[in-house]
């Protein structure tokens, strides 16, 4: 298993906006937290965020990985993540925390942003 890689896959599924690849890499007991907000537990809830942003941002949210480590099943990326909401571009900068079960499923996911980066626009 190549966690280095599955992340970056699973990043750039999101700029493709492909919800189904999305969700096929999640445990099915995954937690993803966006720290500001409540976490989603389970596949229903993360689906439901994950269709959230989607709709927002229809033609899918660009994650530009600007550095990634990993040790074993850990995977850390800082990024910026940009949204197309109504024709203009929001976003900022992320931290995230990719927890992998040892199938290379994603078990547990954290990111940590400032909001008011994003609500900015």
């Amino acid at each position: 298993m190549d966690s280095d890689q599955i992340i970056r896959d699973f990043c750039a599924a999101w700029g493709r906006g492909d919800v189904e690849v999305l969700m096929n890499a999640f445990t099915d007991d995954a937690v993803y937290h966006n720290i500001p907000m409540d976490p989603a537990k389970g596949k229903d809830a993360i689906r439901a965020v994950i269709e959230g942003f989607m709709k927002m941002s229809p033609g899918g949210v660009d994650f530009e990985i600007l550095n990634q480590v990993t040790s074993g099943n850990l995977v850390l990326n800082e990024r910026i993540d940009t949204f197309v909401v109504d024709g203009k571009k929001s976003g900022g900068p992320v931290a995230g925390v990719f927890e992998l079960d040892a199938d290379g499923k994603i078990k547990a996911w954290r990111d940590y942003f400032d909001m008011s980066a994003f609500q900015a626009g």
